[in-house]
């Protein structure tokens, strides 16, 4: 691969030059700690945490030290390659260096003069409907002077295209996970672009070619070279295992290792370095990964001191390894001139009013090309305001008398129209529930560009404030037209004019206040929590559910704050009194809207709209650094707590794809395959995982930082024992793995081969609807190969060739439908697939998919106990131990396996967890998808057992595949020399050659002399290595099948087994995970007690002491109550779709079924539910005027509980139905409205037209509200004084379209409701599947 060498080659010769030139950044004695504080650490004890409360200033409390005396320089015209460890502090000192810290405390200098900078972060951040040329365009427009013409920009972006080589898909959407776009490596380049806009004279690059294989990050970092080359500029880069020649495009090299420097220079000196310390890397080993290798504890060297004997062998401490590097000659000391300024950060050069025009147009483009969303709200409104129109259809004429002099309560004809009100303002509220999601997606974008000094924050939250109008308004139109005209409201243009603009109002100001809680809340599912306790705020006082004389004191100042009250008295007041119908005045004074002006509305919310909005403002700005700097020693007064050990949140990723199938054969040790002899590891030292280093450290003695604490340190010179998994420096090598093997005793397994010919899948191409052979889309072609007993095979291929579909395929995961073909011999000892073959293999997915909260223990037995079929639980266990033990996790079994938001276990870890779940039953075939994928190379190591080379070497067969099609199969010590038929060579002396980079290059057609792909496999089609395999293959699946029937007369298989466990296994163990997940997981438990007590006092404040005439308030109680036990139920969304990938990784195992896992899918939540319902009933009842008997009480418990349930199990249908979390949110509460809208609270039952007269009997709402008001007011003497009770409360039931119900008849009704749920969740479960493979 000498393509990449050039620009290294013109870098080398400018390398004196550039030398010379003064630095672009520098920095000397640079530390930095976290704030002090206690750490968010589960083995910190409770007791030490209590006395940080009574004493702060503890020294065993400081924050810990993250960078330690820090000094290195960038020239111009060099590229440094910032590498080390999992947290090193890699990532930490490009944040410190560019500027990103937002906290902790710096010491040290650093000075950069560079006129321009700036940041490439890890992850890459694009608008998705956006094109290459779009998105840089808008990149330049932003980030270039405004004095540009297009000319100008339009050559900015060429330019950069043709550098970054993205000229061929400058016309091709970015992009993202849902939408089809650019590669990974050109998403990549894309990002890398858009920094480097204004061709800034220093680049910080984090993790740049994480995710990417050797071939796609050569070129992303080949480009970078000529980036750098070509202005004059400046490179620091972050990057884990790169291979050779991506590793040869760097000057110089930054070795860190627990903050520490232990090597700065020359890239090239670094080996040549360290070898002089002691350590001996192999002849063909990357020089690269040996480094790593170094500052990760993995080899051995020399004793620091010639005085003092070590033994064979010695593993340096970093601190140890920072001293050696400061007293050798290849340490260079940095000073800065305390005089010297810095320069200025990023800054945009334009005004506010471009950054405001040029984001408006940027933001109405990707609106406009949004159609989903679009879609989706035109459609909402179409259907709400037709359900409203329809359930309130010509109500609005007021013909007749609106007051009810009888009951002292409105008509059905006046309660209608002031319902029909209300529902348009809930629904205003509401509507915008789902742009919070998108909020959030926007926002991201948004602290990024602004840190790069794209724009400020005011132009754009100007820009947020009108770009979404048009659409907001357009629905709005089609809604409050719909409603208005079906209803049969007053037709005064007057009138419907004041509608649409008061209703549109209340709807704007709901949209500031979801922009609001976007940018204020962490997530948006804590902004999906807020906003319900929002909304039962703003809706009890609008007026309607509590009339507003009635409020309580310590309450009469929430109707004034509550803006849904101001729209709605202003809607009821212009109606009626437009329309002026019969005892109008009557009404209006009972609900306290009587002495209004229509327009006193308009003033009121029109204020309210822009100070929401100005919130909104308030809530994007940037927080206040926190940050402290000190730069003289005067000022340095430090204590450093514990060095850091925490995993860098940044994952890496391998230098190439992989993906394995192995069969497991006979019991043999692990020991049995080669390795790659290490030096002299020490043995004496111990290896309990149990032991813990207790060290508090400090900056060395020669930093500009004092110590004040003494320094306690630990018997050992290491930090941990060798091949303990909890260390930083612990990383297991081979001999570890085989150590931990020697004395496992594995049962012995019948072998299972796979053997596979002229195997062809190809999928419906998107852009043709109709299924023909000629609109088919080729994935894999005559694909061929084999995998015999004890074999490992490497399926190997550059991106694209179809490694993953092929393992889907042999795995039996792919999903086949009519848009799919599959054709060809596929055979497992010679037979077709069937389950119980299947079930004797595992498929190890290239994501680990886990429960967050269970510890690695918890997961292991619960995996035993659904994928053996030992029913003994001391087998089961030993079954964990054992295998733990293989692969070395039996030190970590109490720890919590973790995820996004729980602190757990590390990457690597996490990979050997996910092997030990799938083999925990002893498969006889292994199927692993890409296994390092996102791994740095230590944690890589602990994987596989070896570096890269070694690891390559540990398999006995290559299938190697380019585009879809077998271009080598064979063995893997002979494809090398295969190669060479076709001109390719393999340098073997060569210093880090790497036979599987090469493969992979020349199945890539990155290797010279650059054979197209189609050729190479074309040759293989026609050499001798095929025509074997061919002659072969009959013989082989012959004995196969002679083999298979020997094997089952001799085991007697059980038959007709169609999981490994019975379904009462199944469901017990289920049962259990669901539980223990749920009781490990207290922050949602924490969160729905508080919830259910806060809205307890809540409604028991406002609803407090009800008196005789309070009927509508104690009906709105019911209905509100009702209202928050169903909402509340909308977080069980997020559980269905963070289990859901576990579920179909199980299931697609064949380990259960979608009976079991349906049974046991509430067993946890259904008694929370019960709980949190009885504990706030329990608080609410005694607070309000409700009756006060045992059996009201009681009976308003169970409807309470059962209401619960049925909203419970309808979310839990809505999860299994919806494509994504987003889309089931969005159902939600549109679907909800109509159980609402049919419950009998806002529009009253016997008003409905005959024809939807039977509709409200399948709302559970309307049986649990009718059972409640009927517990309440019948024979309520309180109520309905004697000796008219029975009359008064007739009439008011038949107004409610209750009367003549037995409040019990509900019960059954309810119960109905939610065994249809949960049937609809199993059809859900049994016939939907989202899982596309």
């Amino acid at each position: 691969m000498k393509s990449a060498a050039s620009p290294h080659v013109q870098s080398t010769t400018n390398s004196s030059q550039s030398q010379q030139q003064p630095p672009l950044l520098s920095c000397s004695g640079l530390s930095y700690r976290l704030p002090d504080g206690v750490q968010p650490s589960s083995t910190r004890p409770l007791l030490s945490k209590l006395r940080y409360l009574l004493d702060p200033s503890s020294a065993a409390f400081r924050g810990p030290t993250l960078l330690r005396n820090v000094s290195f320089s960038l020239p111009p015209n060099r590229m440094i390659a910032l590498m080390g460890p999992s947290g090193a502090g890699k990532s930490t000192l490009l944040d410190v260096l560019s500027h990103r810290k937002s906290n902790g405390t710096v010491y040290g200098s650093i000075l950069n003069t560079s006129p321009s900078s700036c940041y490439v972060q890890q992850s890459d951040c694009h608008i998705d409907n956006l094109t290459v040329y779009e998105t840089l365009n808008y990149a330049s427009l932003l980030r270039n002077p405004k004095s540009w013409t297009q000319s100008q920009h339009t050559e900015r972006i060429d330019y950069l295209t043709t550098a970054m080589g993205l000229t061929h898909v400058s016309t091709s959407f970015v992009g993202s996970s849902f939408t089809r776009g650019i590669s990974g490596g050109q998403l990549k380049r894309l990002s890398i672009a858009v920094e480097s806009i204004t061709l800034p004279s220093l680049i910080f690059l984090d993790e740049p070619t994480s995710g990417l294989d050797s071939s796609i990050s050569l070129e992303v970092m080949s480009a970078v070279r000529k980036l750098c080359d070509e202005g004059d500029r400046a490179v620091i880069c972050t990057i884990h295992q790169p291979s050779i020649d991506t590793f040869e495009l760097f000057d110089e090299l930054l070795l860190l290792s627990e903050g520490r420097v232990i090597y700065n220079g020359r890239r090239e000196g670094a080996k040549e370095y360290f070898n002089e310390l002691g350590y001996v890397n192999e002849k063909d080993s990357n020089p690269a990964d040996f480094i790593c290798e170094v500052a990760g504890g993995m080899v051995c060297g020399g004793g620091v001191d010639p005085n003092v004997s070590y033994g064979e062998s010695h593993v340096k401490t970093p601190r140890e390894l920072e001293k050696l590097f400061k007293s050798s000659s290849y340490y260079k000391p940095v000073t800065i001139d305390p005089n010297s300024s810095n320069s200025a950060m990023p800054k945009s050069p334009n005004n506010t009013w471009t950054q405001f025009k040029t984001l408006l147009s940027r933001g109405v483009l990707t609106n406009k090309r949004n159609k989903a969303y679009r879609n989706s709200q035109i459609v909402k409104n179409i259907i709400v305001g037709i359900l409203a129109g329809v359930i309130f259809y010509q109500q609005g004429s007021l013909n007749s008398s609106v007051w009810n002099t009888q009951t002292d309560f409105p008509e059905s004809a006046g309660y209608n129209v002031v319902s029909i009100l209300y529902f348009a303002i809930l629904y205003s509220i509401t509507g915008n529930l789902q742009a919070i999601p998108m909020l959030f997606q926007q926002k991201l974008m948004f602290v990024r560009e602004r840190e790069s000094g794209a724009y400020t924050t005011l132009p754009y939250w100007m820009c947020n404030s009108l770009v979404n109008l048009p659409l907001i308004i357009g629905t709005h139109i089609l809604f409050t037209n719909l409603t208005y005209w079906l209803v049969g409201l007053p037709a005064d243009p007057v009138t419907v004019a004041y509608m649409f603009l008061n209703t549109l109002f209340v709807n704007l100001i709901s949209f500031y206040f979801s922009q609001l809680l976007a940018a204020r809340c962490s997530s948006s599912q804590v902004a999906l929590a807020v906003f319900p306790i929002l909304f039962m705020f703003l809706s009890n006082f609008a007026g309607f559910t509590i009339l507003l004389d009635n409020v309580q004191t310590q309450w009469k100042w929430a109707p004034y704050v509550s803006f849904p009250r101001w729209a709605y008295e202003g809607l009821v007041f212009v109606v009626f009194d437009q329309k002026k119908p019969e005892n109008y005045h009557t009404l209006l004074e009972y609900f306290g809207f009587d002495d209004w002006k229509a327009m006193y509305s308009i003033y009121i919310l029109a204020p309210y709209a822009v100070l929401v909005n100005l919130l909104v403002l308030w809530a994007l700005m940037p927080a206040k650094s926190q940050v402290r700097f000190f730069k003289s020693k005067s000022e340095d007064k430090v204590v450093n707590g514990r060095g850091d050990q925490r995993s860098d949140s940044r994952s890496s990723s391998l230098a190439m794809n992989m993906e394995i199938f192995a069969n497991a054969g006979p019991p043999s040790s692990l020991a049995s395959r080669p390795t790659s002899q290490h030096q002299g590891r020490p043995t004496d030292l111990p290896t309990s995982p149990l032991l813990e280093r207790v060290e508090n450290d400090t900056i060395p003695e020669d930093s500009e930082v004092e110590p004040t604490q003494p320094l306690l340190k630990s018997p050992l010179s290491g930090d941990l024992p060798i091949g303990n998994p909890e260390g930083r420096r612990g990383s297991w090598s081979v001999d570890d793995f085989k150590r931990n093997s020697e004395n496992i005793q594995l049962a012995t397994q019948r072998g299972l081969n796979v053997t596979f010919s002229s195997l062809n899948y190809s999928v419906l191409a998107p852009t043709n609807p109709k299924a023909d052979q000629n609109s088919m889309l080729h994935i894999l072609s005559e694909v061929e190969g084999r995998a015999a007993s004890g074999e490992m095979v490497a399926l190997m291929g550059a991106s694209g060739a179809g490694k993953s579909t092929l393992l889907d395929i042999l795995a039996g995961r792919k999903t086949l439908d009519k848009t799919t073909t599959l054709s060809g011999t596929l055979l497992f000892n010679g037979l077709p697939r069937s389950r119980p073959i299947m079930r004797r293999s595992a498929y190890v997915t290239q994501d680990n998919v886990h429960l967050a909260s269970l510890t690695v223990r918890q997961t292991l037995e619960f995996a035993a106990s659904l994928r053996m079929e030992s029913s003994n639980k001391a087998e089961r266990q030993e079954r964990v131990m054992t295998v733990a033990k293989m692969l070395g996790i039996d030190g970590i079994l109490g720890s919590r396996v973790g995820g996004e938001l729980i602190r757990g276990i590390s990457g690597g870890q996490m990979k050997r967890l996910s092997i030990a779940v799938e083999i925990i039953s002893l498969p006889e075939l292994i199927f692993l998808d890409e296994p390092t994928t996102g791994l740095d190379s230590a944690i890589a190591h602990e994987v596989m057992s070896a570096p890269p080379p070694a690891t390559f070497r540990l398999f006995d067969k290559l299938l190697l595949l380019a585009n879809g099609r077998t271009c080598y199969y064979g063995d893997i010590d002979d494809a090398p020399l295969y190669f060479n038929k076709f001109g390719y060579v393999f340098d073997e002396d060569r210093v880090g050659s790497n036979p599987a980079e090469f493969v992979v290059a020349v199945a890539g057609g990155f290797e010279k002399p650059n054979l197209p792909p189609d050729r190479l496999c074309d040759d293989y089609m026609t050499s001798e290595t095929h025509t074997e395999f061919q002659e072969q293959l009959e013989e082989n699946l012959q004995g196969d099948r002679n083999r298979t029937g020997e094997q089952n007369n001799r085991s007697g298989a059980k038959k007709g087994t169609t999981y490994p466990s019975s379904l009462g296994m199944q469901c017990y163990t289920l049962a259990c995970r669901q539980i223990v997940k749920t009781a490990q997981d207290k922050r949602p438990l924490i969160a729905g007690i508080m919830r259910h007590i806060i809205v307890a006092l809540f409604y028991g404040s406002i609803y407090s002491n009800l008196g005789p005439k309070d009927i509508l308030e104690r009906c709105s109680l019911c209905f509100f109550t009702l209202m928050f036990v169903t909402m509340g139920q909308q977080q069980n969304i997020p559980i269905i779709f963070d289990e859901r990938l576990l579920f179909y990784r199980e299931r697609g195992a064949k380990i259960y079924g979608n009976f079991s896992y349906w049974l046991t899918g509430g067993v946890s939540v259904t008694p929370l539910t019960l709980v949190w319902v009885a504990l706030f009933c329990t608080i609410l009842y005694p607070m309000t005027g409700f009756r006060r008997d045992w059996e009201s009480a009681i009976f308003f418990y169970i409807i309470a509980s059962m209401t619960g349930l049925c909203g419970l199990f309808y979310c839990q249908m809505l999860a299994v139905l919806s494509p994504s979390q987003q889309s089931a949110i969005t159902l939600f509460p549109a679907t909800l409205f109509f159980f609402i809208s049919f419950a009998g609270y806002i529009v009253q039952l016997p008003s409905l037209p005959n024809w939807l007269s039977q509709v409200p009997n399948i709302s559970f709402l309307r049986w649990g509200f009718q059972a409640l008001v009927i517990n309440e007011l019948e024979d309520n003497t309180y109520v309905f004084p004697e000796p008219a009770t029975e009359v008064l409360y007739k009439a008011f039931a038949e107004q409610y379209g209750i009367y003549g119900y037995s409040k019990w008849t509900s019960i059954p009704i309810l119960a109905i409701n939610m065994c249809v749920f949960r049937v609809l969740t199993f059809l859900g479960l049994r016939y939907v599947r989202y899982e596309k493979r």
